[in-house]
């Protein structure tokens, strides 16, 4: 696809843009707290359970436009979160192990009266599983004389209960996100927070269900929140974070599955994993960092090393033996190549020079500065 044709499909197909934006962003603000309160799988089990609401209410409403729908979504959201405390609760059964237990239970009853009873009925489990953004557009409704799309006018009002609910509960959220002790000792009604934000998790994960579906539904939820998570060290800037990650991540995602032409969905979440590796591996904190921090102070740490022994030794009768620049390895027990390349280094941050006279290594001023200062850090 050229470069012309790819714009114009961006332009053409703006509207699934917008629905993916919008969806990204409000589950990505509201997993920020799922990240930090460890409930991450919870948000997995809530996204695939709520399939059952959706088709209990489909039989009693008769109607999938019925909001019936997002009711018994809603309620099968906060009934999977009560099962699996419960089951977590005896002590008999990990809290992981709970929610691998009732989550697939829910999803299969729900595919089970799929296939039986509603075989001709838009309810199609691969499209629940994967969704397509690029169909959502499809499904419009008129306000004020203007066609938007049925998931976009959804996911914002959603967007503002969410932020509402956070902006309202702000502080409240905070202590029982960190320390759910003191949240008690406080009077914060941990409980009562708890389930509200797991009934608004229900409810974002049903809006956004038929649009793009489960699997993009738990990236959305969790992705953008880890990464934040990595790099932020306050919550305000991890919400506002988690909310940059969305957005970058359905954009790209968005631009390269038109380009090569594959599922929207699919390619979003996908993004949202290499985000996530590259934010784990490359921030301050991460694990490309902690190795170059850790060969850096290996480094030092024998740069200190061949400071100390010329230090103790240049001064000494035998310190043509010690610190000769044939000799020194020997003493040293490193190869001649280490030798002269940590020689050179220490030559050029001042810290030794080569005596050619004797033919030994020395300190400079500097290094003599250095030596006493290694000493009194390691204790001598």
């Amino acid at each position: 696809m050229t470069g012309g044709e790819l714009w114009s499909y961006i332009l053409l197909s703006k509207d699934a843009l917008w629905v993916l934006l919008s969806t990204s962003v409000t589950c990505g603000v509201l997993g920020s707290f799922l990240v930090l309160r460890k409930l991450s799988m919870l948000a997995d089990a809530i996204s695939h359970s709520v399939l059952l609401g959706i088709v209990v209410a489909f039989f009693i409403a008769k109607s999938l436009n019925s909001p019936l729908l997002i009711i018994g979504a809603a309620v099968f959201g906060v009934l999977t979160v009560l099962a699996v405390e419960l089951l977590s609760d005896t002590g008999l059964v990990r809290n992981d192990d709970a929610v691998g237990i009732v989550f697939p239970l829910f999803f299969a009853v729900a595919v089970i009266l799929i296939t039986k009873y509603a075989r001709n009925v838009h309810l199609d489990t691969d499209m629940v599983l994967m969704g397509e953004v690029i169909m959502a557009p499809l499904y419009r409704m008129n306000i004020f004389g203007i066609s938007i799309p049925k998931a976009l006018v959804q996911m914002g009002i959603l967007f503002a209960v969410n932020t509402a609910f956070i902006v309202t509960f702000f502080k409240e959220l905070k202590v029982t996100a960190f320390d759910k002790n003191f949240a008690v000792t406080v009077g914060f009604s941990s409980s009562i927070l708890y389930y509200a934000l797991m009934t608004l998790t229900s409810l974002t994960a049903v809006a956004a269900f038929d649009a793009v579906g489960a699997i993009l539904v738990v990236s959305f939820l969790i992705a953008p929140g880890a990464c934040a998570y990595l790099v932020a060290k306050d919550l305000r800037n991890m919400l506002l974070i988690s909310a940059a990650y969305a957005a970058v991540n359905s954009l790209v995602g968005y631009v390269l599955a038109l380009y090569w032409q594959v599922s929207m969905s699919g390619m979003t979440a996908t993004v949202a994993g290499v985000t996530f590796i590259l934010t784990f591996l490359l921030n301050r904190d991460g694990l490309i960092t902690k190795i170059i921090l850790r060969r850096r102070r290996k480094n030092q740490f024998f740069l200190d090393l061949m400071t100390m022994h010329i230090g103790n030794h240049m001064e000494d009768d035998d310190a043509k033996l010690e610190l000769g620049f044939e000799t020194i390895q020997n003493h040293l027990n490193w190869k001649k190549e280490n030798i002269r390349k940590r020689a050179d280094k220490l030559i050029q941050c001042g810290i030794i020079y080569t005596d050619d006279t004797a033919g030994i290594y020395r300190l400079t001023d500097k290094g003599l500065q250095k030596y006493h200062e290694i000493k009194s850090n390691y204790g001598m």
